[in-house]
């Protein structure tokens, strides 16, 4: 038996890992993978049956043999991902989610990637990161007709902690470059302490609102090419605050962030996400914003020293879901289990 867990994340400054625009201009990144994880575990089968199993969905799918496996079926993107890689034996895979879908935090990548994973040191492929990452992208473009972005590809393959991630413009030599931030012990457990985390209670697929910035990137909308390039630039001073402890410097980045991302379309944002950031504001929050595209899902608030607590139950108060967190430091893990 074969296990593997790959963390979620939470980012500071997302949106800006659009391929096209990143081609054009470059991106920059800055996030943290989070103790909120993608399971997968694989047993093999003798009888040459594909059992995949996804219980926080209710769905279980059961394929008599490999040829008959379908991204267009129930839990498409597994069928898909056995199939590129020429699984060929009969196996049990179940995967499962510990956050909900539409939460934001990069679920539908992650788990791509954690199967992919499995995969690669079930069959003795032994994928690269890269490769890991690169292979997701290409599995989700062909199963779930979408391609935006590479940071839920790339965030969980390279280790944990807090990161900045760049894409270098095409008229760059350089590519994608990822570098792990070298914080101190202080500076992780300062952040966990002042920083909320609230899920807003509203899912919702991010593709509408991915599919809208693409056709602004398209026509060269001027708004929204400036939003991307400013919430790179915020991506650039928020590391600059990091690598000098000044964590009192990330509460307004986090608004002009979330400024930016307010103009990229206006489904970004809603009454619930409006009076969410209101009311961490309101109770000690410096700024805060949406993670992954917007419309719903999780909002992160750093909050003024000893004010977490506030704006916790604040927010709890007007129904959102407040969970605890950590940095995770160790990303994608893989380990083998006895028969």
């Amino acid at each position: 038996m074969l296990c593997a867990r790959s963390p979620l994340r939470i980012d500071f400054v997302g949106m800006t890992d659009y391929h096209v625009a990143c081609d054009l201009f470059g991106g920059r990144i800055l996030n943290a993978t989070i103790n909120k994880y993608i399971y997968a575990t694989l047993q093999p089968r003798a009888d040459g049956r594909i059992i995949l199993r996804a219980p926080d969905q209710g769905a279980v799918v059961e394929v008599p043999d490999p040829s008959e496996l379908r991204a267009d079926g129930e839990l498409g993107l597994a069928q898909y991902i056995i199939k590129r890689m020429g699984i060929e034996a009969g196996l049990e895979l179940t995967t499962y989610s510990e956050m909900p879908g539409g939460a934001g935090l990069g679920s539908s990548s992650t788990i791509a990637t954690c199967i992919i994973a499995v995969l690669s040191a079930f069959t003795g492929h032994r994928l690269t990161n890269f490769d890991i990452a690169e292979l997701a992208i290409e599995c989700e473009k062909a199963a779930l007709n979408t391609e935006y972005g590479w940071q839920d590809q790339y965030s969980p393959v390279t280790g944990g902690g807090v990161k900045y991630m760049v894409h270098w413009p095409r008229t760059d030599s350089r590519d994608i470059e990822i570098d792990i931030l070298p914080l101190g012990l202080e500076v992780i457990v300062e952040l966990e302490k002042r920083m909320v985390v609230a899920y807003s209670g509203i899912s919702r697929p991010a593709k509408g609102i991915l599919d809208k910035v693409a056709e602004g990137v398209a026509r060269e909308d001027p708004e929204v090419v400036a939003a991307l390039k400013g919430m790179s630039d915020c991506a650039e001073e928020m590391r600059r605050a990091f690598l000098r402890s000044r964590l009192d410097d990330l509460g307004p980045l986090l608004n002009r962030t979330w400024v930016h991302h307010k103009q990229l379309h206006p489904d970004v944002t809603n009454d619930c996400l409006d009076g969410l950031h209101d009311c961490a504001a309101r109770n000690g929050a410096t700024g805060g914003r949406v993670c992954g595209a917007g419309g719903g899902g999780t909002m992160i608030f750093l909050c003024e020293q000893n004010a977490e607590l506030r704006v916790k139950e604040a927010l709890r108060e007007l129904g959102a879901s407040v969970f605890d967190f950590s940095i995770d430091r160790h990303g994608l893990y893989i380990w083998g289990l006895p028969d």
